[in-house]
């Protein structure tokens, strides 16, 4: 009997080593599973269905909630801690401390600093890799595999390089977008929109659109279906977060961009990624704040007859009374989220008003099928839901609630609180993650900083 045993096992092993090497979706099953970890707390789901992982900062130190099992772990305990980002499969966390990106496992069982991150902001996950890119002060990229500890660092332009301050992981995790900026002299640049195949033994970075002048080219996004790359073009002497651009559109693989957008403020949050096709919403119009004079578009890029690519556009939202804003778009499926309040005129010109009450809303890819996320009558006077973001079940959404939005908290002041909340796409059950987070304000654009106090790992 005990040799019949090991026969059996014997079989199993060397059928997972063969699926191993001969079949690499596999291989990337595997790797894609998410760990099971232990946390501290209930251990039930918050809301059946519900996925994802949400990282947040409390008092100084970083947490992280698997919405799933329903527990929370605490990362950090030396406080300081600002940006959380958590990794695919919720292992691992990076965050912001006094300037320099760290990354620790979220048990709390290991901190350290990466190599070179001096640009915490600029450190994004891959959607399914355990992968962190970041850009330097010094024009370096770089990325960090935390799963093989502190030399987990790879480096794929070198410092001098000129690399901007923005790069993107495409959806697939294999490709990252980048900038690079090399001034000639003032007023003048080369700038360039490049992307690098991060799984070549030897990687070289290819152009997508390159630029020599006065105009700068600024990175957004990446399509859902790593196709199409998204980048903004801006006069340099007006080049700064938040400046009027022209939002254009251009084939990964390099060809001449198509135009999204003649004027639109340079915000990424208001762009919509996710998704797996070619489909992007985006809010449209330059004028300043965001909150001033804006449509929700919808836009798709298509092949043209003359091989080039054109654009499809879909209207969604154009009202003078409503500003639209956080776009956001599910793995699949054909309806999108946003969140919709008050525009700038109808607020009397007050940016505070704006922002308070606003509400998410969902809609399909066509206008239709229109309704608003949760029940009126379910969602107290006071508070303002925004930043929708879809799990990959694509049937919960994670969405941001402000308490006591009102003027006190322009200028960046801390006069609210925040809460982060999940619910079904139908409006049904929603429930609160967590509450009582210092409200991170409202800038001199209208724009909260979410990123600053929490992160939503789908």
């Amino acid at each position: 009997m005990s040799r019949r045993i090991g026969l059996v096992l014997a079989a199993l092993v060397l059928g997972f080593i063969l699926a191993l090497v001969f079949f690499p979706n596999f291989r990337e099953t595997i790797r894609r599973t998410p760990p099971n970890r232990g946390g501290t707390g209930k251990t039930n789901p918050v809301l059946i269905g519900a996925m994802g992982y949400l990282g947040y900062v409390n008092d100084g130190d970083a947490y992280v909630i698997d919405i799933a099992q329903g527990s929370t772990t605490r990362v950090t305990r030396s406080g300081g801690v600002s940006r959380p980002r958590v990794a695919p499969g919720g292992q691992f966390a990076a965050f912001d401390r006094n300037g320099a990106l760290f990354i620790a496992h979220t048990d709390g069982s290991a901190e350290y600093q990466l190599p070179n991150g001096t640009r915490p902001e600029t450190a994004r996950w891959s959607y399914y890799n355990v992968a962190l890119v970041y850009t330097t002060a010094d024009g370096a990229l770089m990325t960090f595999d935390p799963r093989i500890g502190e030399r987990g660092s790879r480096q794929f332009d070198a410092p001098g390089s000129g690399v901007g301050s923005t790069a993107a992981w495409a959806a697939n995790g294999t490709k990252i977008a980048f900038e690079r900026r090399r001034p000639v002299r003032d007023g003048y640049s080369r700038e360039g929109i490049w992307v690098v195949d991060t799984v070549s033994r030897n990687p070289v970075a290819m152009p997508v659109y390159l630029a020599t002048g006065v105009t700068g080219l600024r990175l957004c996004c990446w399509t859902g279906n790593d196709q199409y790359i998204l980048f903004w073009q801006v006069p340099l002497s007006e080049d700064a977060p938040g400046a009027t651009a022209r939002l254009l559109i251009a084939e990964a693989s390099s060809s001449e961009p198509v135009e999204l957008s003649a004027s639109s403020l340079m915000l990424r949050g208001l762009v919509g990624a996710g998704g797996t096709g070619a489909v992007t919403p985006f809010i449209d119009g330059g004028d300043k704040p965001w909150t001033n004079r804006k449509r929700l578009l919808v836009t798709e890029p298509t092949a043209a007859p003359n091989g080039q690519s054109q654009v499809k556009r879909v209207v969604l939202e154009a009202s003078e009374q409503l500003s639209p804003g956080m776009p956001s778009l599910p793995l699949t499926g054909t309806t999108m989220a946003y969140s919709v309040g008050p525009s700038l005129g109808v607020a009397g010109n007050d940016v505070a008003k704006t922002l308070a009450n606003r509400r998410i809303w969902v809609v399909g890819f066509d206008g239709k099928q229109k309704r608003s996320l949760l029940p009126a009558a379910t969602v107290p006077q006071g508070v303002s839901d925004d930043q929708p973001e879809w799990a990959r079940d694509a049937k919960t959404i994670v969405f941001a609630r402000r308490l006591g939005t009102g003027p006190a908290n322009l200028a960046g002041a801390r006069g609210g609180r925040l809460e982060v909340w999940v619910a079904y796409a139908d409006g049904s059950n929603a429930r609160r993650l967590v509450g009582g987070l210092d409200d991170p304000g409202v800038n001199d654009l209208g724009l909260v900083d979410y990123d600053l106090v929490y992160d939503f790992q789908p």
